[in-house]
């Protein structure tokens, strides 16, 4: 039965989730954390948050809760607040997730409200792992929320991409996928099927034409979701990729700006990531994770309010309501992170859009070159990026990056007819607190605010922008243009030495139009 939103005096959803608990995998990643905190913040009335924790290499499973606790995004809540987050221990693709018979038995007993996050969000993982992570782990999930006492809402976290496969315009419904997810459950836990699977390329006949191992999995996992749910209350949240939050619970916040295309994002603002691969007239379906966190509390909400026959399904994205392209995102980002600038950089931050031969030559030329040159003085000197020399930073974030090219060359489209549907129905004062309607975003703001966020909250760099980064932003511009004389200048004598070196007499007019040609298309590149 559907609340009567006249009849309430608070607002729906912080009266649906007061007093109930909630059990969250994936929390400590990018969307966990956020999610976290939006519950502790808008729901005060919320019960105990059981956070599933994976024994990490046996860790202190109290000391990963207290860091992820101490994280700036949680300062403003009292040491009373923070109880209600409570770890339990456990493996996401075992049987029961291997809880002892005694937490399983209080999670039965109390847990109300599923938010699964969790998912190994490399796009090239390997297939077995990728499966186990993905797939089998979402089923060990449901089986779980279907043995609980009272189960108000399962919400389970999916992807925009994983219909990546299929062409025109993408449905907020599951797609049939690739292959049998209960084929794939089996064939994962088979030792003898992966003998021969071994290479990437074995995997290809599996996979069909997904263009990675994250999608084809996170495919399947919707399917069991749809079938094992049916007659629950279940949704499926799809977001497209996600930046910093946009306003709640502060502005531009990025976490540890490793997740998604954030990685090239704080890359970029340090000046070290200088060319985006992709089709300038497509769209970048951006999306701040605090508008995909509030869909998925607002999802719970509803599913857990009505009854229905199969799990709701909603993408979380920005494209077909406010579009952006990546040529538009390109030239925000140039223009705008001049207004809040780092204090150090690699070399002034300045992205061009580039294909094919002309991205590869540039990517080699203009980004590991310099960065192999700078490794020892970097080493030696002990600068660097966050603890990383600029080669070691580029390692570790330009896999990711890479992994996005297919879709930033392609012009998916996501329907949000769904979405926008349940968002009428919320109370008037959900509206405003629980926003999700991407239609509103202005990406200039968004981007100017992941900016500063991605300077203060990841690279800690503390103050406001002061005149120092301007200073700072000034010599560097000028560094630039001293730079772009200095290419054109040894374009010059590269050609004085080639007419040396092979006597072809050569005017001095001649070799300095060669050498500006050069240096010109250098510059171009």
């Amino acid at each position: 039965m559907a609340l009567n939103n006249n009849e309430v005096s608070e607002p729906c959803i912080a009266e649906f989730y007061a007093g109930k608990s909630v059990f969250i995998t994936g929390g400590t990643g990018f969307l966990g954390t956020v999610l976290i905190e939006a519950l502790l913040t808008s729901t005060p009335k919320i019960g105990t948050i059981y956070l599933l924790i994976r024994d990490k290499y046996g860790s202190d499973t109290r000391e990963r809760i207290k860091r992820l606790l101490s994280k700036q995004i949680f300062q403003s809540h009292s040491a009373e607040t923070l109880k209600k987050v409570v770890p339990v221990v456990g493996v996401m693709d075992a049987e029961n997730m291997g809880f002892s018979d005694e937490i399983l038995k209080e999670l039965r007993e109390n847990v109300n409200i599923i938010f699964h996050v969790a998912a190994t969000i490399k796009f090239n993982t390997h297939l077995r792992e990728a499966i186990r992570t993905n797939l089998t782990g979402t089923m060990r999930c449901i089986e779980f929320g279907k043995s609980l006492k009272k189960l108000d809402a399962f919400v389970h976290l999916s992807t925009a991409f994983c219909n990546s496969n299929y062409g025109g315009l993408l449905e907020e419904k599951v797609y049939a996928p690739a292959q049998d997810p209960y084929d794939m459950l089996k064939m994962a836990e088979n030792n003898e099927a992966w003998n021969d699977i071994k290479a990437r390329a074995d995997w290809l006949h599996i996979t069909k034409d997904h263009p990675n191992t994250y999608t084809f999995t996170k495919q399947l996992a919707e399917n069991l979701v749809m079938k094992e749910l049916a007659g629950f209350p279940a949704a499926i949240v799809r977001p497209s990729i996600v930046y910093g939050t946009y306003e709640y619970p502060v502005e531009g916040w990025v976490g540890n700006a490793s997740s998604g295309h954030l990685g090239f994002f704080a890359g970029y603002y340090k000046g070290l990531f200088r060319t985006i691969y992709g089709n300038s007239q497509s769209k970048i379906d951006l999306i701040p994770v605090d508008y995909t966190i509030n869909a998925s509390l607002v999802l719970g909400w509803y599913v857990g309010t009505r009854k229905l026959e199969l799990p709701e399904v909603v993408h979380s994205t920005s494209g077909d309501v406010n579009p952006i392209t990546l040529g538009e995102y390109t030239d925000i980002i140039n223009d705008r992170v001049r207004v809040h600038p780092s204090q150090t950089m690699v070399w002034i931050p300045s992205a061009k859009i580039r294909n094919g031969l002309r991205y590869t030559v540039y990517f080699y030329l203009f980004q590991i070159l310099p960065t192999m040159l700078w490794y020892w003085p970097e080493k030696l000197l002990g600068l660097g990026i966050k603890h990383h020399t600029s080669l070691e930073f580029m390692r570790i974030f330009n896999k990711g990056i890479k992994a996005f090219h297919f879709f930033l060359n392609k012009n998916f489209q996501y329907s949000t007819k769904n979405a926008m549907r349940i968002g009428t129905l919320m109370h008037p004062k959900d509206m405003d607190r629980y926003k999700f309607d991407a239609s509103d975003i202005d990406w200039s703001e968004m981007i100017e605010r992941n900016f500063s966020g991605v300077r203060r909250y990841y690279f800690r760099e503390k103050g406001e922008t002061s005149l120092k980064h301007a200073i700072i932003y000034a010599i560097f511009k000028t560094l630039q243009y001293i730079g772009l004389a200095i290419m054109i200048w040894w374009s010059y004598k590269l050609c004085t030495g080639i007419n040396w070196m092979f006597g072809l007499d050569l005017s001095s007019p001649v070799l300095l139009s060669l050498g500006l040609l050069l240096g010109s298309f250098l510059i171009w590149l």
